[in-house]
C-alpha cells in the first residue's frame, strides 16, 4: 500500500480535510466533512474529488447567510480542552463550527 496523503479543500472561509490511501486498484477516501469513509475504484477518484465541494456543502448545509454575530461563554481550561477534543473527534476542523452545529442540533450524538 502507498502512503497516506492528507489534503485540504477550502469552501468559503473553512478548510475541510480529506485523506487518500491509495492501493493497487482502489483508494480509501476519508472526508468527515462530507461523511465519506469508503473505498473507491481508482478510476472514480477524479470524479469524486471534482464533486467533493458540492458534497461537503450538501452534507454540512453550508449557509449563504454571512456569519456576523459573535457568541462568547466562559469555560474552565479542562472544559475547553474537552470541547476541542470532542470537536476533533467529530471530524471538525474548528471548534466554532462544532459548537454551532451542536447548539443548532445539526449533528447526531452517539448514545
Amino acid at each position: 500500500m502507498m502512503s497516506v496523503r492528507k489534503h485540504y479543500i477550502i469552501i468559503g472561509n473553512q478548510r475541510h480535510g480529506y485523506t487518500l490511501q491509495p492501493a493497487r486498484k482502489v483508494t480509501m477516501v476519508i472526508c468527515k466533512s462530507a461523511n465519506i469513509e469508503a473505498q473507491y475504484p481508482n478510476d472514480e477518484i477524479p470524479a469524486l474529488l471534482a464533486g467533493l465541494p458540492q458534497t461537503i456543502e450538501h452534507y454540512a448545509g453550508v449557509s449563504t447567510e454571512p456569519q456576523t454575530q459573535v457568541l462568547r461563554f466562559r469555560a474552565t481550561e479542562s472544559e475547553k480542552d474537552q470541547i476541542e477534543q470532542n470537536a476533533y473527534d467529530a471530524g471538525y476542523e474548528n471548534v466554532s463550527a462544532y459548537l454551532r452545529d451542536t447548539a443548532l442540533q445539526k449533528i447526531e450524538f452517539e448514545d
